[in-house]
């Protein structure tokens, strides 16, 4: 009924604007081409998605067509699906779209590096451009910003996934508790003195509870400690080393 509901407003619209055959609809809402972003966490399919429908105003069936440029550096893996889902090398595909009735776009990135492991904090911009096969003149362009952002998926500061370092002030061992999320593909601690130089890495057994660090080598003092997931790090807090 929503949808019914707004292709009559939408139809409405046409009475007013003769020259645009198309209109856009993005979260419910009419939608203008211009800049648009989805960053945030990944799916179940390891992709960021972005759709609207688009709806033909005129009065037959119309073939319209979708261009897709990669504005920014080309990495992961994206593709979009516009009358059917197009392998990601391909860029331009079309669809049959009926008067009045949406027609389903949907774009996809996946933030991932050569060996199918997510990046996160890895972006693109990518943008799709609509026309009507017989008049290619007249262009709706989106530009759609993507970026993987994992800090909304989990908080490293939840003492149940990575513990603060104990005991602290600690003396030759620091120890941490923790049960590192699905998505944690490679963690480490790295611990920096005050002038922000890295002393000691240790690398994080993703599946395991618990991590210990030697710090019998560092002299007395204040430094930081970092928890890297993933190649971001996610947490700093302070260490004291007294002996």
């Amino acid at each position: 009924m929503k949808k019914f509901l707004l292709s009559l407003v939408l139809l409405a619209f046409a009475g007013m604007a003769s020259a645009q055959t198309l209109f856009f609809e993005h979260e419910g809402e009419l939608a203008q081409p211009g800049k648009y972003s989805v960053v945030g966490p990944i799916n179940d399919m390891m992709e960021l998605a972005f759709e609207m429908n688009v709806i033909n105003l005129g009065d037959a069936d119309l073939n319209v067509v979708c261009d897709r440029v990669i504005k920014s550096e080309n990495v992961g893996s994206n593709y979009f699906c516009w009358g059917s889902c197009m392998a990601p090398h391909v860029d331009s595909g079309s669809c049959i779209t009926n008067p009045g009735v949406p027609a389903l776009f949907s774009a996809h990135f996946m933030p991932i590096d050569e060996n199918w492991e997510v990046v996160y904090g890895m972006e693109i911009t990518i943008e799709y451009t609509f026309y009507d096969e017989r008049n290619p003149e007249e262009k709706y362009v989106f530009e759609v910003y993507f970026k993987h952002s994992g800090e909304s998926v989990v908080d490293y500061n939840n003492v149940e996934i990575f513990s603060n370092a104990y005991p602290n002030p600690a003396n030759n061992v620091v120890s941490f508790n923790y049960n590192m999320p699905f998505d944690a593909q490679s963690a480490s601690v790295a611990i920096y003195n005050m002038m922000g130089q890295e002393v000691v890495r240790q690398n994080v057994n993703v599946g395991g509870s618990r991590l210990d660090i030697n710090v019998s080598d560092l002299t007395d003092g204040v430094y930081f400690y970092s928890l890297i997931v993933n190649n971001q790090t996610v947490k700093t807090n302070k260490l004291v080393i007294s002996k």
